[in-house]
């Protein structure tokens, strides 16, 4: 059964396959930088996804992202069960068992 996409944002090459590369986001959220990270993975050949785990809420002044960081849970519990699910989807359009990971601070 195939994986249903979290919210987030999928970048798929040319080919439609490759090796898989989850893309996490600073606290300034999904923003249009991170996308376009997205876009470049895909140009180099890779299906690459990156989760929204502050599920669409943008920051773009620091202190509006001290306050979408801090409203994570404090165990990050649901964050986990997030990054989680969007490697499990990754997983399943990727053409290679394995994923890379990228992470922005």
């Amino acid at each position: 059964m195939a994986e249903i996409q979290p919210a987030g944002f999928l970048a798929l090459p040319e080919s439609g396959q490759g090796r898989g590369v989850l893309v996490l986001h600073a606290w300034w959220g999904l923003n249009d930088t991170i996308k376009a990270v997205c876009g470049r993975l895909a140009g180099a050949g890779f299906v690459a996804f990156a989760p929204d785990l502050y599920h669409g809420k943008i920051a773009d002044t620091i202190e509006r992202a001290e306050v979408l960081g801090g409203a994570l849970d404090e165990n990050h519990v649901q964050a986990k069960a997030e990054i989680a699910a969007s490697a499990r989807f990754l997983s399943g359009q990727t053409s290679a068992p394995d994923l890379a990971v990228i992470g922005f601070s």
